[in-house]
């Protein structure tokens, strides 16, 4: 923002609120005041009750997330879905480089949508914090895709407020694709080492 003051600085993706704005009033409690601006999306009209938690920079979309159609080109207002590219299209933000984190939570739309949310031209996502619903068996492959596109697991706590805990909370940054190198280099070391080991 300080090199581009039409740049909205740090900006959040919430993604299914169910009315409880707790993690948007949070975060700017953290952050302070005006610093993140804050995009809300959800089925229900929850306009009045998040005008009510008097957020300086907070805007609610009343409509879900759904897999992105690779034929949509030009997305028009007034949908009750939207893919990502879709809904960063309407957004105006299709020239953001990041958005700093993307908070999911869509009673499973996000085994149907998470290949979208690291596919070419979306803005890099620094940090997803999603609830995964009792997984399927493509579970493996959302922890597979996730960590090929940068991510590492740094929270993982299963939901026993709401929920039997067959619904588990997951956070994940993106780090520097030398740090899965270094890894991958120490991992083959250790293999290696215990292979000579084995021969010795």
């Amino acid at each position: 923002k300080a090199k581009d003051p039409n740049h909205p600085g740090c900006v959040i993706y919430s993604v299914g609120s169910n009315g409880d704005f707790g993690f948007e009033w949070g975060m700017e409690q953290e952050v302070g005041p005006g610093v993140c601006e804050f995009h809300i999306f959800d089925m229900g009209n929850y306009t009045e009750k998040m005008n009510e938690q008097n957020l300086k920079k907070a805007h609610f979309h009343q409509w879900g997330l759904a897999q992105q159609d690779p034929k949509s080109e030009d997305p028009k207002p007034g949908d009750k879905f939207y893919g990502l590219r879709d809904t960063i299209k309407l957004l105006g933000h299709e020239n953001l480089e990041t958005i700093d984190i993307f908070k999911i939570d869509c009673e499973k739309c996000e085994w149907g949508t998470y290949q979208d949310w690291v596919a070419p031209g979306i803005p890099s996502l620094q940090q997803i914090q999603v609830e995964l619903h009792n997984a399927p068996t493509q579970a493996i492959a959302f922890f597979d895709t996730m960590e090929e596109a940068g991510y590492v697991r740094f929270h993982k706590e299963p939901n026993i407020q709401f929920n039997d805990g067959s619904c588990i909370e997951y956070a994940f940054l993106k780090l520097e694709k030398e740090f899965f190198s270094l890894r991958n280099e120490k991992k083959q070391e250790k293999k290696d080492a215990i292979t000579a080991d084995k021969k010795g």
